[in-house]
C-alpha cells in the first residue's frame, strides 16, 4: 500500500469514528430531550418530610399527581394571649405583651394536583434536559393533613386540615434516577377550628422507581 492510499483509507477511518461519535451524542441528547413529559413513580425527600408520589401524563406537557406520607408544618404567630388565673376567690384575665411565637408539627398526609409544563421547547431549543419532566410549571394543589405524630408544646394541633394551594414550580434533572425539585404558592387552609392564609411551599430531591 502507497503512503497516498494509506493517508485516504486513515481519513475515511477517522472521518467515519467522527460521525459515529456525532450520532452517538445526538441520541443522547434527544433521549435526555423527550418533547413530552412522562408519567413517574417517585420517592419524594423534601425539607422534614418524606411522600410516596406517582405523576400520571394526560397531555403533551400536562400531568396529574398524588401521594402520601409525612408532611412537616412550620407555623409563625406574632400577638398577644388571652392569659386566665385564678387568685383564691376569682379569676383574673390579663392580656399578655405582644410576642413572636413558632410552632411545629409532623403529620400523615396525602395531597393530589395538576401540573401544566410550559417551557419544554424552550429547554429543548436551549441545549437543556427535560428528561425526568425536568421545566418548569404552574399547578394546583389539594392537601389534607391527619393529626401530628409529633408537635412542639404548645401548640393545639386539630384533628384535620385541608389547604388549597396554586402553585408555581420545576423539576430538575441531576441525573437519570434523581431530581432536585421546588415550589411554592399562597395557599388558604381550613380546619375545626378556623381558616387561615399563608405560603405553602416543598424544596428536595425526588428518587424515580
Amino acid at each position: 500500500m502507497t503512503f497516498k492510499n494509506a493517508f485516504k483509507t486513515f481519513v475515511i477511518l477517522l472521518t467515519t469514528i467522527i460521525s459515529l461519535n456525532k450520532a452517538s451524542a445526538q441520541d443522547t441528547v434527544r433521549a435526555d430531550q423527550p418533547a413530552a413529559v412522562k408519567s413517574l413513580n417517585k420517592i419524594r425527600l423534601n425539607l422534614l418530610g418524606l411522600y410516596y408520589e406517582h405523576e400520571q401524563k394526560i397531555g403533551m406537557r400536562a400531568t396529574v399527581y398524588f401521594g402520601a406520607g409525612l408532611a412537616s408544618t412550620v407555623a409563625i404567630e406574632y400577638g398577644s394571649r388571652f392569659e386566665q388565673s385564678y387568685n383564691g376567690t376569682s379569676y383574673d384575665y390579663t392580656i399578655s405583651r405582644p410576642e413572636t411565637r413558632s410552632y411545629f408539627s409532623l403529620s400523615p398526609s396525602v395531597y393530589a394536583g395538576i401540573r401544566n409544563y410550559y417551557n419544554f421547547n424552550k429547554r429543548i431549543a436551549k441545549g437543556k434536559r427535560t428528561i425526568n419532566n425536568s421545566g418548569s410549571y404552574f399547578g394546583a394543589e389539594v392537601a389534607g393533613y391527619f393529626y401530628p405524630l409529633f408537635q412542639s408544646k404548645g401548640y393545639t394541633s386539630p384533628n384535620w386540615e385541608i389547604g388549597l394551594t396554586p402553585v408555581w414550580g420545576f423539576q430538575h434533572a441531576m441525573s437519570r434516577k434523581t431530581s432536585f425539585e421546588f415550589n411554592i404558592g399562597p395557599t388558604v387552609r381550613t380546619n375545626e377550628f378556623e381558616t387561615y392564609y399563608g405560603i405553602d411551599g416543598r424544596i428536595g430531591f425526588t428518587f424515580l422507581l
